[in-house]
C-alpha cells in the first residue's frame, strides 16, 4: 500500500478534530513536480543543464556528498536516447545545494554553480558566454542571481536582479555585462566578455521555499495543537485525580479493587518494558494492543463490578479514556513523522537535491517528549495515588517491612530481618554496606510514621506478616529447647 493510502487509513483511527493536523502528503507530493519543472527551466535558462539533468529518471546523476553534483555526470546527461546533444555556453564543474535559514525563521532554499568556461574551438561568438534568464519560465520575480567570477580577471561579484535590467562596466579590464530586456520572450540576457575560467551563479529557488514553507507550516500547526492539548490534557488529570483520591481512600470500600488495577496497569506495561520506567518504548500501535489486552483483562477478572461506589465505574472509564488519547497523540506524532521523512526522502530522489541532512537542522519533529511527559502524568497524579505493596518491601525478605526499622543510611528493613543479620554478626547495611549500620540500630530506629502508614493502607498484608514471623520465632524457640536438652546428661531411670 502507498504511503498516501496509509495515511489516509490511520487518519480515520484519529478522532475526526485531530486529522487536520495531520501533514498533507499527499499535496506536499505534488508540489514536487513544481520544484523538478523550476529546477529543469532554471538550467535551460542559464544555458549550462540540459532538462533531462532533473526528473525521475533512474539514470539521473547521483549527487555528490556535499550536496552538489558531479560535473562528470551531468555532462554525460546532456545526451540521452533519441536527442542531440544540446550545446550551452559553460560546464558545470560544481552543483551545491543549501538550505540557508533567517533571523526570521525563514528557510531559502539556494543553489550555487560553478560554470567552467569551454575551451574556445566550443565557445560563441568570441569567446562570448552567454547566459540567458527566463523570468517566466524559471527564475521568480525578485529573485537575486550572484555572478561571480573566478580566474585570471580580478572582477568582482556582480549582483544582478531579474528585474531592473542594467548596463555595468567593470574595473580595467574592459569587462562588461550587457542586460537586454526583450519584451517579446520576457527574457533577460547576461552576455559577459573576460578572461575569467570560472564563473559562480547562485539561484534561490521560489517552489522549493514553497514546499519547505508549507511542510513548515504543518509542523508549526501540530507544535500549536500539542501545546493547546497539553494544557486540556492536564486539566482532565486534576480532576480525575481529585475523583480518584475519593474512591481510593483505605477507608473506602472500592480502595482493595483499584488497587488491583492500578497494578494489573503496571504489570501490563503499555508503555514502557521495564518497571517503573517512563520512558516510551512502544509505538502506537503496540501500546494500543497492550492496553486493550489490559482492559480485557479487567473485565474477565469483573473487577468493575466489584465497584460499590458508582464515581468508580465513571473515573475508570475516564482512566481509560485517557490512555486512548495518548494512543491518539502518539499516532499522530508517528504518522507526521514518517510522513515528513517520506517526504524529503521523496523531494532528493526527485530533484536531485539533497534535504535530508539539511532540513533535521532547521526543524524537527519530537515524537517522544509530549507523550513521555503525558505518561508520567499518568503515573504520578492517577496510578501513584494507590501505594502498592511492591514500593515498601523490605530487602531482605522481599516481604512487606513488619515494623519497618530505618538504618542510619536511610535503607529500611524489617526489624526481624536486621534482628537475623546481627546475630549472624552481619553488622554492614546489606545494601550500601555502611559500616556498622545494622551493629548501631535500635527500637529507636523504627520509623513510626511508615509503620501507621502500612497499617492503614496494607492491613491484610500486616496481619499476614506478623503471623508468619510469629510462627518463625515459635519454630526458632522449639528449635533452642532440643537443643538444650540433648546437651544435659542422660538419665537412665
Amino acid at each position: 500500500m502507498k504511503f498516501g493510502k496509509t495515511i489516509e487509513t490511520n487518519a480515520k483511527e484519529l478522532p475526526e478534530e485531530w486529522q487536520p493536523y495531520l501533514i498533507q502528503y499527499k499535496l506536499l507530493k505534488k508540489n514536487i513536480k513544481n520544484i523538478v519543472q523550476e529546477l529543469d527551466n532554471t538550467f535551460k535558462n542559464l544555458n549550462i543543464a540540459p532538462p533531462t539533468f532533473l526528473g525521475d529518471s533512474d539514470d539521473a546523476s547521483e549527487s555528490t556528498p556535499d550536496g552538489g553534483t558531479d560535473a562528470h555526470s551531468i555532462a554525460e546527461s546532456s545526451s540521452t536516447a533519441g536527442q542531440a546533444p544540446m550545446e550551452f555556453a559553460g560546464m558545470p564543474e560544481e552543483i551545491a545545494y543549501n538550505i540557508e535559514k533567517d533571523s526570521n525563521g525563514l528557510v531559502h532554499p539556494v543553489i550555487t554553480v560553478k560554470i567552467r568556461r569551454l575551451p574556445a574551438h566550443q565557445q560563441q561568438q568570441q569567446h562570448t558566454q552567454v547566459v540567458e534568464l527566463l523570468t517566466v519560465a524559471g527564475l521568480p520575480e525578485n529573485t537575486s542571481v550572484i555572478l561571480q567570477s573566478d580566474g585570471s580577471s580580478d572582477t568582482a561579484p556582480i549582483t544582478i536582479s531579474t528585474t531592473e535590467p542594467a548596463a555595468t562596466e567593470l574595473g580595467d579590464k574592459s569587462n562588461t555585462i550587457a542586460c537586454a530586456d526583450d519584451s517579446a520572450s520576457n527574457s533577460l540576457t547576461v552576455e559577459t566578455q573576460s578572461d575569467a575560467e570560472e564563473t559562480q551563479v547562485t539561484v534561490r529557488l521560489k517552489a522549493d521555499q514553497q514546499f519547505f514553507d508549507q511542510l513548515i507550516e504543518y509542523i508549526e500547526r501540530m507544535r500549536q495543537f500539542e501545546q493547546r492539548y497539553t494544557k486540556a490534557y492536564n486539566t482532565n488529570v486534576d480532576h480525575l485525580s481529585t475523583e480518584l483520591a475519593t474512591v481510593t481512600s483505605p477507608y473506602k470500600q472500592d480502595y482493595q479493587v483499584w488497587r488491583e488495577i492500578f497494578r494489573l496497569y503496571t504489570d501490563a506495561q503499555v508503555w514502557n518494558r521495564a518497571h517503573g520506567d517512563t520512558r516510551l518504548s512502544s509505538t502506537a500501535r503496540e501500546g494500543q494492543e497492550r492496553f486493550n489486552k489490559f482492559a480485557r483483562h479487567i473485565e474477565s477478572l469483573g473487577l468493575a463490578q466489584r465497584f460499590q461506589n458508582p464515581m468508580s465505574a465513571r473515573v475508570l472509564m475516564s482512566f481509560y479514556k485517557l490512555n486512548l488519547e495518548l494512543t491518539h497523540m502518539k499516532l499522530l506524532q508517528e504518522m507526521n513523522e514518517e510522513a515528513t521523512r517520506k517526504i524529503i526522502k521523496k523531494h532528493d530522489k526527485r530533484t536531485h537535491l539533497v534535504a535530508k541532512t539539511q532540513f533535521p537542522r532547521l526543524i524537527t519533529i519530537d515524537t517522544t517528549s509530549l507523550t513521555r511527559a503525558l505518561l508520567f502524568t499518568i503515573y504520578t497524579d492517577l496510578v501513584g495515588i494507590v501505594p502498592q505493596i511492591d514500593d515498601y518491601l523490605c530487602p531482605m525478605c522481599l516481604n512487606i517491612a513488619w515494623r519497618p526499622l530505618r538504618l542510619e543510611c536511610s535503607h529500611v528493613f524489617c526489624s526481624r530481618c536486621v534482628v537475623k543479620a546481627s546475630k549472624r554478626r552481619m553488622f554492614n547495611c546489606p545494601v550500601c554496606r555502611s559500616k556498622n549500620a545494622v551493629y548501631r540500630a535500635s527500637i529507636s530506629n523504627i520509623d513510626q510514621s511508615l509503620l501507621n502508614f502500612l497499617r492503614l493502607y496494607f492491613p491484610k498484608e500486616i496481619k499476614e506478616r506478623q503471623r508468619d514471623i510469629q510462627r518463625d520465632i515459635s519454630e526458632e524457640e522449639a528449635q533452642m529447647m532440643v537443643v538444650h536438652d540433648r546437651s544435659g546428661p542422660c538419665i537412665i531411670m
